[in-house]
């Protein structure tokens, strides 16, 4: 009866060269080939080493009998493939036992008995280098490699380590990217001020405000130099008028005729041909500190992009209020931008080590990104 052990699975070592050239051996010029296929016997309880096995006989070593020689014995013959055991037993007869070397031959009494399939699926399997399974479930691979997979094993491996090294930079890369959208979702809590008030943009220039209070009696935006650009009928009676000073860009500060508006009020501004874009808005005394701080202004346009800025107060705006008038000056050009277009501005006060850190890993991440495609 053929029996199977289940055991965990261990590498054994691959033969080397010499013992691939002698896997297979003649004793007797009319007999099987003997396959030197790791294996071993039990017989009368003792185990004794296998060094070759046939279709029709076995040779093992160990502790002989001096009664041996021709005494019929039931061998149970043991074969470890790695992640199980399989036991066949077979009747034997000790042919030739040599009690001071240990070597034992022994030849199956009934070489086509109940064992022959089983040891010829396993001896054909082992020399072809192919996996012996039972029944589909348990799996063992020759440790005799197939001469015609080699090239193909070689070529798998290297595409394995291949796909490896891809896995990894493509796993790197994502670990960076979301180290860093970490960092910039924790820097936007804790660092960055949105600021509150209103913030459009301008041309650089000046801004002519009310010198009085009352009611916007007239107002020319297309005026020419010395002419009256605006007028504004006071309480009194008595109409104030003020002329262009320049042959200028002009826009109104959203006043129109028949407006109210009060002593300091912007009424218009003017500006060169072609001036730099400029922000107009407020800060609160808590924005003033953030600047104070360090905090590095912002200003964002409706299509994403974001360019830093250098704050301008309006000393004359400065007063006992909770806000006070200032003009951001982009450092950079910024695209897309339109007079009279409402900005984003944002004061970021992360700390240098952190801006540093986020920059190095986005580096890197691109790098790797690049590097795997």
């Amino acid at each position: 009866m053929t029996t199977f052990d289940q055991r965990e699975h261990t590498d054994s070592p691959p033969p080397t060269d010499a013992e691939r050239d002698s896997l297979l051996d003649f004793a007797d010029g009319n007999e099987h080939p003997r396959v030197k296929l790791p294996f071993s016997v039990t017989i009368d309880g003792r185990s004794y080493e296998g060094s070759a096995l046939s279709m029709v006989a076995a040779r093992v070593t160990g502790i002989v009998g001096a009664n041996w020689p021709g005494a019929h014995k039931l061998a149970i013959l043991r074969f470890n493939f790695g992640s199980f055991w399989m036991s066949l037993p077979i009747d034997v007869t000790v042919s030739a036992a040599d009690s001071k070397t240990g070597a034992v031959t022994l030849r199956y009494r009934d070489p086509t008995g109940q064992h022959m399939p089983q040891l010829r699926y396993i001896l054909n399997s082992w020399l072809a280098g192919d996996h012996v399974d039972v029944n589909g479930m348990l799996v063992a691979e020759s440790s005799l490699p197939k001469g015609k997979n080699t090239a193909h094993k070689v070529a798998q491996s290297g595409s394995s380590r291949l796909s490896k090294l891809l896995g990894t930079c493509v796993v790197a890369a994502a670990s960076a990217a979301l180290f860093v959208f970490a960092a910039s979702v924790l820097s936007d809590r804790l660092f960055v001020t949105d600021v509150e008030a209103p913030a459009i943009a301008y041309r650089q220039g000046s801004t002519m405000t009310a010198t009085t209070g009352g009611q916007l009696d007239f107002i020319d935006t297309h005026a020419a130099v010395g002419k009256p650009a605006y007028s504004i009928l006071a309480s009194t009676g008595v109409a104030v008028t003020a002329t262009m000073p320049c042959d200028c860009d002009v826009e109104t500060a959203g006043l129109a005729k028949g407006g109210t508006v009060i002593a300091g009020q912007p009424v218009l501004f003017v500006s060169e041909p072609g001036a730099p874009m400029i922000v107009r808005t407020a800060f609160t005394g808590s924005d003033f500190r953030h600047v104070a701080n360090g905090a590095k202004v912002t200003i964002g346009t409706a299509d994403g992009g974001s360019v830093p800025a250098k704050v301008e107060v309006d000393r004359e705006a400065i007063g006992d209020g909770q806000s006070a008038s200032v003009a951001l000056v982009p450092l950079q050009p910024v695209s897309g931008l339109q007079p009279g277009s409402p900005v984003a501005v944002r004061l970021d006060a992360t700390p240098q080590w952190l801006r540093t850190i986020r920059s190095g890993i986005s580096f890197a991440a691109e790098q790797t990104v690049g590097g795997a495609q």
